[in-house]
């Protein structure tokens, strides 16, 4: 073979090289980095707030949720009407040590139930639980307060805060006033 010959297949195969694989490794290269982009902004982006809620909530749906499977609403009466997730600011291995909850609750916990309302497709209820040493002695220093709204687009408002609750919780005082235990 003539080594113009040579010279023309061989500058063929860098040709092909380029047109095949250059743009394979650069689109490559843009979704990886685009993929890259879009982890940096949601691990970088601040958690907000529901609209009317306050700030030590922002953020509680990356907690750990308590309970494996959506709560349904509770036959013939269920004060946090709807189906109802439950979360924690704690890590499992704090509230559950070797798999198996522990009670009290630690100084600082919020616990946050949100609730979507039977045939609503939007987050009409939330109910918190702070624990804040001190504040409340006769109920192992929790704080309760239950925020509801009535569409998506509004702010939540308080509906009901402590004594309202104590009453019901209290039927559950030896778990820390806390009804939903860790799956």
């Amino acid at each position: 073979m003539n080594s113009k010959k040579t010279g023309k297949i061989y500058l063929n195969y860098l040709f092909m090289i380029a047109v095949v694989f250059i743009p394979c490794f650069v689109i490559t290269s843009c979704v990886e980095e685009k993929q890259l982009d879009d982890i940096v902004q949601q691990t970088d982006a601040p958690a907000v707030a529901l609209p009317g809620l306050p700030d030590d909530t922002a953020g509680y749906d990356k907690w750990l949720k308590i309970n494996a499977e959506p709560i349904p609403p509770v036959a013939g009466g269920d004060p946090h009407n709807g189906t109802k997730n439950v979360y924690v600011n704690q890590e499992r291995e704090t509230i559950a040590p070797d798999g198996e909850q522990q009670f009290p609750y630690p100084d600082g916990s919020i616990v946050v139930k949100e609730a979507v309302r039977p045939n609503k497709d939007y987050i009409g209820l939330i109910a918190i639980m702070r624990k804040k040493a001190g504040s409340d002695p006769d109920h192992n220093d929790w704080e309760f307060i239950e925020y509801t709204r009535n569409s998506p687009d509004d702010e939540f408002s308080i509906l009901a805060r402590d004594g309202t609750c104590w009453g019901c919780h209290a039927r559950v005082e030896d778990k820390d006033y806390v009804f939903t235990e860790i799956d």
